[in-house]
C-alpha cells in the first residue's frame, strides 16, 4: 500500500509539534483511553506491553501503571527524546528506536502489543502485522487502531453523491498528497489480521463525536459521557472515524 512517490510522515521535522497537536485534541485522547480500559479488562495477563509507534508517550501514563514491563518503539528520534523522560517516572518503562516493520525485539516476548495512530502511515501493513505476531507470546493480544474508510459521514457522502463504489472498494483513501496517510477499509484489516495469524475478539467504534462544532458547544465531560455510550452500542465498522480492534495471536 502507498505510493513510491510519497514519503513516510517525518515526526523529526521541528516544524511539527506533535505534543501540542494532541493538547488540542483532548476529546480524542480521552476517547482512546476509554476503549483501552475496556480492552485491558479482557486481558488476563498484564506482565509486558509493547507500544509500537508510541511517539512521545502520549498513552504511557495510562498503561504503564497496569503492566510490570512496558516498551515504546518509534522511528522518530525527536519524539523518543520526549518519551525517554517518562523512564524516570516509570522505572519499568523503556523507549527505544525502531520500525514497525523491523522491531528490534526478541520473539515471543510480550503479552500485549499496541499499534495506535500508526498504520495509516505504513506502506506495508502486512509486514508490520507479521512483526507484531513474532514478538507476541503465544495467545498474546494485539490492540490495533485504524482510520476507518467506511465511517458514518463517508457512507452519507457516498449516498448523496451516488458513489457507492467508494464504500465497497478496498483501495485506501489517501488523505495527503505528500505523506502516507491512509483511511482503510475494515475488510482489508480483517483479512490481513486473519492472514497473519490473529483472531478478532472485539471491534469498537471510537471518536464517534469528532466534530469541530460539537467540541465548541459541548463540554468535554459531556462528550466523553456520550462517547462511552456510543462505544458500547454503535456498530464498529460503520460509525466512527476510528476503529479499535482487540485481536489475539492464534
Amino acid at each position: 500500500m502507498g505510493s513510491s512517490t510519497r514519503r513516510v510522515a517525518d515526526y523529526n521535522d521541528p516544524r511539527f509539534n506533535y505534543k501540542k497537536y494532541w493538547q488540542k485534541r483532548q476529546y480524542g485522547h480521552e476517547a482512546e483511553k476509554l476503549v483501552l480500559k475496556r480492552f485491558f479488562k479482557q486481558i488476563p495477563k498484564k506482565n509486558s506491553l509493547l507500544d509500537i509507534g508510541g511517539g512521545f508517550g502520549r498513552l504511557t501514563p495510562f498503561y504503564a501503571p497496569l503492566f510490570k514491563k512496558t516498551v515504546l518503539i518509534d522511528r522518530s528520534q525527536r519524539l523518543l527524546k520526549k518519551a525517554k523522560k517518562l523512564e524516570k517516572e516509570f522505572p519499568h518503562f523503556e523507549a527505544k528506536k525502531g520500525l514497525a516493520t523491523n522491531l528490534p525485539l526478541k520473539n515471543n516476548s510480550f503479552d500485549v502489543t499496541l499499534m495506535i495512530r500508526t498504520i495509516h502511515h505504513l506502506a506495508s501493513i502486512g509486514k508490520a502485522f507479521k512483526e507484531v505476531r513474532r514478538v507476541l507470546k503465544p495467545g498474546g493480544f494485539f490492540i490495533l487502531e485504524f482510520a476507518n474508510k467506511t465511517h458514518f459521514k463517508a457512507i452519507l457522502k457516498a449516498y448523496l453523491t451516488l458513489n457507492l463504489y467508494s464504500l465497497t472498494s478496498h483501495t485506501p483513501i489517501e488523505k495527503s498528497d505528500e505523506v502516507i496517510f491512509l483511511n482503510l477499509h475494515p475488510q482489508v484489516i480483517r483479512s490481513l489480521l486473519f492472514k497473519n495469524g490473529f483472531k478478532i475478539i472485539k471491534a469498537v467504534s471510537v471518536s464517534n463525536f469528532r466534530n469541530t462544532f460539537l467540541r465548541k458547544i459541548l463540554p468535554l465531560r459531556i462528550l466523553i459521557f456520550l462517547e462511552n455510550i456510543a462505544q458500547t452500542i454503535l456498530p464498529a465498522y460503520t460509525s466512527g472515524p476510528s476503529v479499535f480492534i482487540l485481536a489475539q495471536k492464534n
